[in-house]
């Protein structure tokens, strides 16, 4: 998969307080086993500032939304802060999709969808990661790690994200299930 390398800095700041990521050793210490998606709320240039600031959060990739070019910042095997929940930032990989969620059809191009269905087709396989909605999030479905956290934690990547046509991209198209009736 080709993309560019636009490196999140890692740096510490002394009192064991440091940068936008976790040094890590992915697969070997832990399982990857989920794909985050997000926009960014943001244009391009502005998000690849944010992604370089060691004081700020970081992704492992950004996918531009003109035509779906795709930068890395942050290696799988490290841990990027991203989910807001630090069991899932753990086991997870996070996408930032240049874009508003309140403007989809200006931003969500179907040059991104095929782009970023390309990118997780791609990570899935190689982190034996289930193409299903249980294990590619939205980060609006991330769960709080506490109560008081889930209330409007996140609305990213929105309602106007197309979960079927993402999918049907992957290779994996929802299909309904038919469910037992009860009877009266």
């Amino acid at each position: 998969m080709s993309c560019e390398w636009i490196p999140a800095p890692y740096e510490e700041f002394g009192d064991n307080d440091y940068g936008n990521h976790d040094l890590g050793d992915r697969p070997a210490s832990q399982r990857i086993r989920y794909i985050v998606v997000h926009d960014t709320e943001g244009a391009w240039e502005g998000v690849l500032n944010m992604v370089q600031d060691p004081t700020y959060v970081s992704w492992q990739y950004t996918l531009r939304s003109t035509d779906g070019h795709i930068a890395q910042h942050v290696k799988a095997k490290d841990v990027a802060w991203h989910a807001g929940n630090w069991y899932v930032n753990a086991g997870s990989i996070g996408l930032e999709h240049e874009g508003f969620l309140t403007s989809p059809d200006t931003w969500y191009t179907e040059a991104m969808y095929r782009s970023s269905a390309r990118l997780v087709t791609y990570l899935a396989k190689k982190y034996d990661i289930p193409l299903d909605r249980q294990h590619i999030l939205g980060h609006d479905t991330v769960p709080g790690t506490t109560p008081a956290t889930i209330p409007g934690m996140h609305t990213d990547p929105g309602p106007y994200w197309d979960w079927r046509h993402y999918f049907e991209l992957l290779g994996h198209p929802s299909r309904p299930r038919a469910g037992r009736r009860a009877r009266s």
